[in-house]
């Protein structure tokens, strides 16, 4: 027997709503109406009628389940992120990540990439972009050492010295201040997304309408550079080994600050602060 899947149709409480949600995962509708029947949404791909149609007065809505495999230019999980459309579950196939959702109606939407992102830079391979750089600013600190005097900073002016000593404990305490206070800054940005994603390292660190990527990206910059200063202390002297350690204790206050600032502002953090990380595939 050939038997082939060639028409689903979902009742919808507002197909509106509806359509909005699933051209998300980059479904294009066109409305249709069928003689006296209600005006409703279509679309076929691979030969299969896709159909959204209002849900009639006291019909319940159905339990189906539903899976898509889309193919986004972007990260799966930051365009999610970034249409407002709250993870709830995920787990893995064949390696790959699938992302459990839900429409409008209550139904559960598994999501995954249909064809894997390319590994070159602007494929989408954030994760790699961000190792490499890591990995050259912390060669360009541990080359700061050209830089560096390894004579004792006591033989220099003593308000020099002391200056120095107070600029370093300044930067300890003003850090994580600074942080909260330019990131909290753009809760009121009206360029900025209406909801943040909560950083990780396979998104892109430069997309400034979430500060939160953009800050966690310069924190490890900042880290990765005081390691490799740290790594050639010996031909640099105390200073530099004394800067290697600042920045890395500065870059893990800039992490903590942001913690503060997902907590501070949890408005902006809601439908991610939903996410619950599952290793099956419950069919709830």
């Amino acid at each position: 027997m050939d038997l082939k899947l060639n028409l689903l149709v979902l009742r919808c409480r507002d197909i509106e709503v509806s359509r909005l949600f699933y051209e998300q995962l980059g479904i294009e509708f066109q409305k249709e109406k069928h003689g006296s029947g209600p005006e409703h949404y279509a679309v076929v791909f691979d030969d299969t009628v896709f159909e959204l149609y209002p849900l009639k007065e006291d019909e319940p809505v159905d339990r189906s389940r539903l899976g898509f495999a889309v193919n986004l230019d972007t990260d799966l999980r930051e365009s999610l992120g970034d249409a407002g459309i709250a993870i709830i579950s995920e787990y893995e196939v064949d390696h790959e990540p699938v992302f459990v959702v839900e429409d409008p109606d209550g139904r559960k939407v598994e999501v995954r990439q249909s064809e894997q992102l390319g590994t070159g830079w602007l494929e989408g391979d954030w994760a790699r972009f961000r190792a490499i750089v890591l990995i050259l600013a912390a060669i360009a600190g541990s080359l700061s050492f050209l830089n560096y005097q390894s004579e004792p900073l006591n033989d220099s002016p003593v308000l020099d010295a002391y200056f120095f000593y107070f600029a370093f404990l300044v930067s300890f305490l003003f850090w994580p201040v600074m942080v909260v206070a330019v990131v909290g800054f753009q809760t009121i940005n009206p360029y900025s997304d209406p909801v943040w994603t909560r950083p990780t390292h396979s998104c892109n660190p430069f997309r400034l309408k979430n500060p939160l990527q953009v800050v966690h990206f310069l924190m490890y910059f900042v880290m990765a550079q005081g390691a490799g200063a740290i790594l050639t202390a010996i031909l640099g002297g105390w200073l530099q080994l004394l800067m290697g350690i600042g920045m890395i204790i500065g870059g893990l206050e800039g992490l903590w600050a942001l913690e503060l600032v997902m907590k501070r502002y949890p408005e902006k953090m809601a439908l991610q602060d939903d996410v619950e990380i599952s290793g099956n595939t419950s069919q709830d």
